[in-house]
């Protein structure tokens, strides 16, 4: 009878677990059978035999290349997060670039319109003061009249 397999084993840990103990009490009962006469259950009994020579070399040839194929798949994984993650640093250095230089533009604009904010006021304070001047001039020239 087969062991149970643990709840948490992944797939290929479970079927590589069922072969193993296919193969133990495929040996088991090749042993129990062997004082069993007959020409039908001797040539069973043969075939099982190579067979369950043969098993061992086949599991442990299948457990290889299914660990080679999660190893490639890993690293294929990997290699596209890897990637990604580039693609991303990239993407990230780019957006920084373009709000700094529409910072500056923002800063630039804003300090042009500060400077034409402060030339208009002092054209109008200038105009202000001619104003003041031109009307003390003529209060001066009515009082000296």
């Amino acid at each position: 009878m087969s062991e149970p397999t643990k709840p948490n084993s992944t797939a290929k840990e479970r079927l590589i677990a069922d072969m193993k103990q296919m193969i133990a009490d495929a040996d088991a009962l090749l042993q129990a059978t062997s004082d069993q006469a007959g020409e039908k259950v001797a040539g069973l009994r043969s075939r099982l035999q190579e067979h369950l020579k043969a098993a061992p070399d086949r599991l442990a040839e299948f457990e290889a290349k299914m660990s080679e194929k999660t190893t490639e798949t890993l690293r294929e994984v990997l290699q596209k997060t890897s990637e990604a993650a580039s693609q991303a640093a990239v993407s990230a250095r780019e957006t920084a670039q373009k709000a700094e230089e529409s910072v500056k533009k923002a800063t630039e604009s804003g300090k042009e319109t500060a400077q034409k904010a402060a030339e208009a006021t002092r054209d109008a304070a200038n105009k202000a003061l001619d104003a003041i001047t031109e009307m003390a001039r003529k209060a001066k020239d009515a009082i000296n009249r």
